[in-house]
């Protein structure tokens, strides 16, 4: 027998057969169930191709045909074309109506149509809103006094001190409200009274704020006895003690200083239009007596000036001395005609500074200081006192 045959019927050590299962093993499948049969796959459902099986595995929802990545948004509460938003959260949306956009959600919108499904959704049936970031603007806004159109009519809102609507305390807090920088000019204010009158604000002198307290020029012939006290020629306050002192137009008013907010006084002369002297600051608790008193204002001091006024009855001769300091002139420094004015120096007995007498008495005012007199009736002078 042959060597080979007899090795090959006693078995051996030959390869064993292949496993039943190693024979069955498929390539893993590359399809996706596809149930509802819209091209779209179920990506939890991987199956052999053929049949009800498709290649693409992104439906979100294989049990309805009408979604799947290439069907369109619509209203109807589904994510319809499965990129996690629904109806009107989409920006796919196909269907619904058109709506102003309102991102501030103040009921306006603002220049963008947009489809939604109600306008419960964000959006706005009325257009016109001009900053559709900011709720607080719209057409039913109420206008304030920002210096921001506010209403959406196209014209800002009043600052304050800018318009009788929008007035402000002093020119020193209207000045802060424009950050520190205005023009000089007449600005609404509300006086202690009550009152909302149109007054002269020095924006720029020194530091600005600066509020007109009390003005006359040399066109007017009336008398002051009572200045600074009561709210008095209010209309001849909203021009500018230069513009006043070249105008012909009588010029005399002033504030109720005794009540009105206020820390530093200055006094100040102007000719032609001009301003041609201004006093040193006086602080508000260097003086004496209330304005509309008669008597001595200062005397002396750190401000180092001696003021006196009153009426005709007390400036001039005949009239024992009113509230007077000691060592100080009975009657206003000895004038004999000063009227109802003031004596304004740095002289505790002579007339050697800001005069300005009234008109029942010398008629004249200066317009510097000890220098250059102007009679009441001619243009060409005036005086002023500022507040801050």
């Amino acid at each position: 027998m042959n060597l080979l045959f007899l090795l090959a019927c006693a078995g051996g050590d030959g390869p064993a057969p292949k496993d039943a299962a190693d024979t069955d093993s498929a390539a893993p499948p590359s399809c996706y169930a596809d149930k509802d049969r819209d091209g779209y796959g179920d990506p939890a459902a991987a199956i052999p191709c053929g049949g009800a099986a498709a290649a693409d595995s992104t439906d979100c929802d294989d049990t309805r045909q009408a979604v799947n990545p290439g069907a369109p948004e619509v209203c109807n509460g589904v994510d319809d074309d499965c990129d996690a938003l629904t109806d009107a959260t989409d920006p796919d949306l196909a269907d619904g109506l058109l709506f102003w956009a309102d991102a501030d959600a103040d009921g306006y919108g603002g220049e963008t149509l947009v489809r939604a499904c109600s306008a419960d959704d964000g959006v706005a049936l009325i257009d016109g809103d001009c900053d559709d970031t900011d709720a607080s603007v719209n057409p039913a806004a109420e206008e304030g006094c920002e210096g921001v159109d506010l209403n959406c009519d196209g014209r800002a809102s009043t600052e304050g001190g800018s318009d009788p609507e929008c007035p402000g305390e002093t020119c020193a807090t209207i000045l802060a409200e424009y950050g520190g920088s205005a023009a000089d000019g007449a600005y609404w204010l509300t006086l202690p009274s009550g009152e909302v009158a149109e007054v002269w604000c020095d924006m720029t002198t020194d530091g600005g704020g600066w509020t007109l307290g009390f003005v006359r020029n040399t066109a007017s012939v009336a008398s002051q006895a009572d200045f600074g006290y009561g709210d008095e020629g209010l209309a001849s306050m909203a021009v500018s003690p230069a513009a006043a002192s070249a105008s012909a137009v009588p010029a005399l008013g002033w504030l109720d200083l005794n009540s009105f907010t206020w820390d530093t006084l200055r006094l100040g002369a102007y000719a032609s239009g001009a301003e041609t002297w201004r006093s040193r600051d006086i602080a508000r608790s260097e003086l004496r007596i209330p304005f509309g008193s008669d008597g001595y204002y200062l005397y002396g001091g750190a401000s180092g000036y001696y003021w006196c006024g009153g009426a005709a009855s007390y400036t001039d001769w005949g009239v024992s001395a009113v509230n007077n300091p000691a060592g100080a002139p009975a009657d206003c420094k000895l004038h004999g005609s000063l009227g109802s004015g003031w004596d304004f120096s740095e002289s505790p007995s002579a007339n050697a500074g800001l005069t300005l007498c009234g008109g029942d008495g010398s008629y004249f005012l200066y317009t510097g200081y000890g220098v250059n007199p102007i009679s009441y009736g001619n243009p060409g002078g005036a005086q002023a006192m500022w507040v801050r």
